[in-house]
């Protein structure tokens, strides 16, 4: 081969070389463009629907859909029913029901309004048609035509409200704390009940709850001998019905008697809440004042429970 030819050669593949250089560089070039283009596009689109949405959050209204529901119901009880009709729903008269509301009102108003809010009237009576009858909060719900979350949330409030802001007027205060007071209290059983030198009855109801959590040890400890769950409330009702003292959260399994025994009232009554002069002399025994209880309970000389016949034989 001459070297004339040789060296043509070599040029051409020089060329063949610079071409393709050439080539990859414009590929990368084009590539790196379109690239370029596409994210200057989508930061745009970006910026586009973020400017229409902030425009559109101000008044724009809520997403979610709602189902129709009846929300006449207050309306309807409170313009319709009768007084006896109205005291059998909710367990208390419209002049209770007055009463109670005024007390709690300023716990039940919204001050934030976002919505239409539910009435402090509406609110009060869900509680109370809830705490007199029972119903499911589902039921409740399907009735008053709001959620069952918030028929929850409502009977939580308003109960929270009423022990909040009634307990020691409605309860404490009618607590005889001297010997003026118990003798008040006594007067009135002797007149209404005509049961000698009593200031009080006590006994426990039993509260139904979901289980605890704690597995075994809590189905054991709240399971009651009705077959279900509770907590128990303790309380003491003179001779007019009225709550004088309660103690609430006991678990469902303990017996009247324990609970009784282990409460502060108990407690002070052991202690001498009573002067020793405070006694009435019977059939030469005096009997410091009583409280009445069922059979469930121990037979103490300032608690008296019926006589029974066990252990007896019938001749």
């Amino acid at each position: 081969m001459s070297p004339a030819l040789c060296r043509r050669i070599w040029l051409r593949r020089i060329i063949a070389r610079e071409r393709n250089k050439r080539r990859k560089l414009l590929n990368t070039s084009i590539v790196l463009a379109v690239s370029s283009r596409r994210l200057i596009l989508e930061a745009y689109l970006l910026a586009t629907v973020t400017s229409l949405w902030c425009l559109n959050s101000k008044s724009r209204n809520r997403s979610c859909k709602r189902l129709l529901r009846n929300t006449g119901w207050w309306l309807l009880v409170w313009n319709t029913y009768s007084n006896e009709r109205f005291e059998k729903t909710f367990r208390v008269s419209r002049n209770t029901f007055n009463y109670i509301l005024s007390r709690i009102r300023h716990k039940l108003e919204r001050k934030t309004i976002s919505e239409d809010p539910v009435s402090p009237e509406c609110r009060l009576g869900i509680c109370l048609y809830r705490l007199g009858r029972g119903d499911y909060f589902y039921t409740i719900a399907e009735m008053v035509g709001l959620g069952r979350s918030t028929v929850s949330t409502i009977v939580g409030e308003v109960t929270e409200a009423i022990v909040t802001c009634m307990w020691k007027e409605c309860v404490t205060a009618y607590m005889p704390v001297t010997e003026e007071n118990f003798k008040k209290k006594i007067l009135d059983m002797e007149e209404f009940w005509q049961f000698p030198f009593s200031w009080g009855a006590v006994d426990g109801c039993h509260i139904p709850i979901k289980c605890p959590a704690g597995g075994a040890e809590s189905m054991k400890e709240y399971h009651n001998f009705k077959n279900f769950y509770s907590i128990v409330l303790m309380a003491v009702v003179d001779a007019k019905y009225r709550f004088v003292w309660g103690s609430c959260g006991f678990p469902g399994n303990s017996h009247d008697s324990v609970l009784l025994q282990s409460t502060s009232l108990w407690a002070n009554i052991k202690e001498g809440i009573f002067s020793p002069n405070f006694s009435q002399l019977e059939q030469g025994i005096y009997v410091p004042p009583l409280l009445l209880a069922d059979s469930a309970f121990p037979m103490e000389a300032c608690l008296m429970k019926p006589y029974t016949n066990k252990g007896t034989k019938i001749l």
